[in-house]
């Protein structure tokens, strides 16, 4: 086993120094080879640079020296456009100017888009300002607000332009608004402000003298809550119809001689469609209500020319005028005046928790006299007219006279707290004539009677929605002389919205 262990040493030494002489061999063979081919690099740059063969060394050198520049130098172009390593520093310089001018331009469009806003605020106010005054210098007072606004919105020193007009039907305002917005960045791509502006426009509507006026509480201007469907026979002197959301002749317009709704008015005579709303300016007289029944529901019948005793009614004495709560339902019988023709103070009638009911053949009316609906909206609250073949009656109501009253004009009132069981349908043989308001807020009333203005020819009708059905009578009239006389209020105000 040793012998063969040297043996087997003795042929790897062998090997290693053959394999040594053999490399060395190979490097000086190489190193001719080498140098070889560097002469004859140097005679080919000397021919191509033009020398002749036999020149000393240094001018040899010199020559190569020069063209090696050059290579060097198309080398370090070819490899700095081929690299793709390390190319963020310089991409990122060449991509600074860009960036910073589009983050600048960002932050002064902003800006302008903030004074343009402000703008915009400041104009719908001047402009709603300039249409409620209405007088023939609206126009600076349009412009005195808007500037007021624009100052509080806006500290800098940028100066506005504003220019405002009226239509020719005097319900039509426009206004315009413009400012040039100087750049804290754009400068530099020479943009040295940027221009801004905003334009408003708003509708007015005339003072409303509706003698049929629909609220239509919480529906779009779409709903239809003033319907007149058959050949009703209108005859109105000195006002209008009026729907807060639309309203519709269907088949015959009723000799209208305005109608006026916040939607669209369809069919009928001298219409106005999209029209502002009218406010409810009738709710607040709730606050006069003073409640005296509690939980009593007994009720009572009143027979004309006779005044009620029992225990369904309570009689008190509020602020100096007199005031019968009826307990429960009140049933209106016979003919005549409930108290007497010519009262020489108001009267006022309060039901609670009940509903007013017309008898059958009853012919009822009532001289400065307020009858009033309220409850606690657990009990039906109605005005109930006779219905069937052959059944008819008739309620003619006159209001308060007293200007130190606040139920002065109105003739019904329901308490807009009421709104469950609160809708009315009257008949064929119903007859209903009033002066003054007769305000049902909350109630959908569909009418196939007629319904007129009394003596004093000063009616206004208030309702939710109000439908007519057949050959109605409608006969309504508001001179300026009788609605002050009996103390008529309703919106003198100009309702002024913006369109845009």
């Amino acid at each position: 086993m040793a012998r063969w262990h040297a043996v087997c040493c003795d042929e790897r030494r062998d090997k290693v120094f053959q394999d040594r002489a053999l490399f060395e061999a190979t490097l000086t063979d190489s190193k001719n080879k080498l140098s070889q081919i560097q002469f004859s690099a140097e005679r080919t740059l000397f021919r191509l640079s033009g020398y002749k063969p036999g020149l000393s060394r240094e001018v040899l050198m010199l020559t190569h020296r020069r063209i090696n520049v050059f290579q060097r130098l198309r080398g370090f172009v070819v490899d700095f456009i081929s690299d793709r390593s390390a190319v963020v520093a310089p991409m990122f310089a060449l991509t600074l100017l860009p960036v910073m001018v589009a983050t600048g331009a960002a932050i002064d469009y902003s800006r302008a888009n903030t004074i343009r806003t402000s703008m915009q605020a400041a104009l719908d106010a001047g402009l709603l300002a300039g249409a409620r005054d209405g007088s023939s210098n609206w126009s600076q007072v349009a412009g005195q607000v808007f500037t007021g606004n624009i100052e509080k919105r806006i500290t800098t020193g940028i100066s506005f332009t504003r220019s405002f007009s009226r239509g020719q039907d005097g319900l039509l305002y426009q206004g315009t608004a413009s400012a040039a917005v100087p750049t804290a960045f754009m400068g530099v791509i020479h943009i040295p402000s940027l221009s801004v502006s905003v334009r408003s426009t708003a509708k007015a509507s005339d003072p409303d003298n509706s003698c049929i006026l629909t609220l239509d509480h919480g529906q779009p201007t779409s709903h239809v809550s003033l319907s007149l469907n058959g050949a009703p026979l209108i005859n109105l002197s000195g006002c209008s119809i009026r729907s807060n959301t639309a309203l519709s002749c269907n088949g015959h317009d009723g000799n209208l001689t305005k109608s006026i709704a916040s939607g669209a008015a369809d069919g009928c005579g001298t219409p106005t469609s999209y029209a502002p709303p009218v406010p409810d300016i009738y709710a607040a007289l709730a606050g006069n209500i003073v409640p005296q029944c509690g939980t009593s529901r007994a009720g009572i019948t009143w027979t004309a020319g006779i005044v009620p005793l029992g225990a369904g009614i309570r009689t008190v004495t509020i602020n100096g005028r007199t005031e019968s709560h009826i307990c429960g339902d009140l049933t209106l019988s016979g003919t005549g005046f409930l108290t007497s023709s010519s009262p020489s103070a108001d009267t006022l009638i309060v039901i609670e928790n009940g509903s007013l009911n017309i008898a059958d053949g009853a012919a009822i009316s009532a001289a400065r006299m307020a009858v009033v609906l309220t409850g606690d909206n657990t009990i039906p609250s109605q005005v109930n007219f006779p219905t069937g073949n052959g059944k008819l009656a008739k309620l003619t109501l006159s209001p308060p006279l007293d200007a130190n009253n606040p139920w002065q004009g109105v003739a019904l009132y329901q308490d807009p707290k009421l709104t469950r069981n609160v809708d009315n349908r009257w008949g064929p043989g119903a007859d209903f004539n009033a002066d003054g308001l007769v305000y049902l807020g909350n109630s959908n009333v569909v009418t196939d009677g007629n319904t007129a203005s009394s003596n004093a020819k000063c009616s206004k009708f208030v309702m939710n929605s109000f439908t007519t059905n057949g050959r109605v009578s409608l006969d309504f009239d508001q001179s300026v002389a009788s609605c002050a006389a009996i103390g008529l209020k309703q919106w003198g105000g100009v309702v002024v919205h913006l369109t845009n």
